[in-house]
């Protein structure tokens, strides 16, 4: 029987290439425990082994025995003690009675493994990601500004003198048909002339020929029917207000002489005005016309205008960098003053389920994106993410996550640091082993 069990030692060690038991005092029961796995771990450090019980150099923490998890799921395959080449699809037995050690498929890279201790002392709180409706909202800065198509610019058609000028200043109020300024011109005086003269020479062709003249330099049909039956050659034209208004531009005073280019008076219609507001780049994607809006402004904080965006421009601002968003509102009792601030809310409504998480599990750094996901219990890997957008505390994700998976909402920038630490000592210790 002795000889048949030192048979079977030397069998067991005939395909090993390590040097011979009992060289440099080494029994066989020593050498064949080089070839088993390391029975204790250490919780937080999982390349920090040892065959014996005992603390962990890095943290101080109790080793705990090894014992495969639920987590690591089913074994790849078995292999030999201490012969690796040797495998086997079941569990078996080598020479000597030693069971095959079983090979489970390996964690992903960066994962760290916590005990319950642990998590409890580190207090790490998970969350489900949730396939949930998650309105977008856009908060931004914006400012009042004149409705353009309500503005109205003033020109005189000849150059001329101002003879009357029936607004003072910026800021006047002004009623339709209310006369703002009068001026003479020889131009038109030149005009008069040649229309009464034509009127004295007959001729049906002459006369609408000089009428037309008369309307072309800015004459009303009513004045050109008054020159008709006086026959008196003045030289002036009268310009009312065309619309009920606000002098908002004023570019001329009593006895100044314009030109066809000067702006004399600009007028802007206040009942309806422009909120144009910045909107990030990152955030204007999902922006169209049609969106609610809602609008607040310091001088009445109380109040919310509620309205629509009406327009979203093609074109980044080249200062701001952002996209411009134009809101159009009523606006009876003027409290929306041009050129005051004001902040704006955009809300998507009825938005599409979106996978969503809690902003605080997101992990951002200058390379990547990131969260902590609990893979199995008490297995923590990093897992790379991008994030579409975010609104009320809540992240939506684009790629990296499915729903029910579970993430990290308190304490994953520990884990991180732990799982990056190990990955990097993993890689290291690669590096290591392809020197020559």
């Amino acid at each position: 029987m002795k000889m048949l069990a030192l048979l079977a030692v030397v069998a067991a060690f005939a395909g090993c290439t390590d040097p011979a038991p009992g060289s440099g005092n080494e029994t066989a029961r020593e050498h064949l425990a080089r070839h088993m796995e390391p029975g204790y771990v250490c919780p937080m450090h999982p390349d920090v082994t040892s065959d014996e019980p005992g603390s962990c150099p890095v943290c101080g923490m109790d080793l705990v025995r090894r014992t495969p998890s639920a987590s690591q799921g089913a074994p790849l395959y078995y292999r030999h003690p201490h012969r690796p080449e040797i495998t086997s699809p079941e569990p078996m037995q080598d020479e000597m009675g030693m069971d095959f050690v079983p090979v489970y498929p390996e964690p992903r890279a960066g994962g760290v493994t916590v005990t319950g201790t642990v998590r409890h002392n580190l207090g790490i709180r998970v969350a489900q990601a949730r396939l949930e409706p998650l309105p977008r909202r856009v908060h931004a800065p914006g400012f009042v500004s004149f409705d353009e198509r309500r503005l109205r610019h003033i020109h005189t058609r000849a150059e001329g003198w101002i003879e009357a000028l029936n607004v003072g200043s910026l800021g006047d109020e002004v009623r339709q048909g209310q006369t703002l300024f009068e001026i003479f011109s020889p131009v038109l005086a030149s005009a008069e002339e040649e229309y009464l003269q034509a009127l004295q020479m007959g001729g049906e062709g002459l006369i609408s020929a000089s009428a037309n003249r008369l309307r072309a330099l800015g004459i009303e049909e009513s004045a050109i029917a008054r020159l008709r039956k006086t026959r008196s050659v003045d030289g002036r034209v009268r310009f009312p207000a065309p619309i009920d208004g606000i002098v908002v531009g004023l570019d001329a005073r009593q006895g100044m002489f314009v030109r066809p280019m000067t702006d004399i008076v600009v007028l802007a219609d206040l009942s309806r005005v422009w909120i144009e507001a910045d909107v990030l780049a990152r955030e204007a994607g999902w922006i169209k016309a049609g969106l609610p809006a809602e609008v607040r402004i310091p001088g009445h904080p109380e109040r919310v205008w509620r309205g629509g965006v009406a327009y979203v421009y093609p074109e980044v601002d080249p200062v701001s960098r952002a996209v411009v968003v134009r809101l159009e509102f009523e606006n009876p009792d003027g409290l929306l003053r041009p050129n005051s601030f004001a902040s704006v809310r955009i809300i998507e409504p009825s938005p599409d389920p979106v996978i969503q998480i809690p902003a605080a599990a997101v992990i951002r750094s200058g390379r990547a994106v990131r969260v902590i996901v609990e893979s199995s219990p008490g297995r923590f890997e990093p897992r790379p993410v991008t994030v579409a957008f975010e609104a009320e505390g809540q992240a939506a994700i684009g790629s990296g996550l499915e729903a029910g998976e579970a993430v990290v909402v308190s304490g994953q920038f520990m884990i991180d640091s732990e799982a990056s630490l190990t990955g990097e000592l993993d890689r290291l210790a690669g590096a290591a082993d392809d020197q020559p």
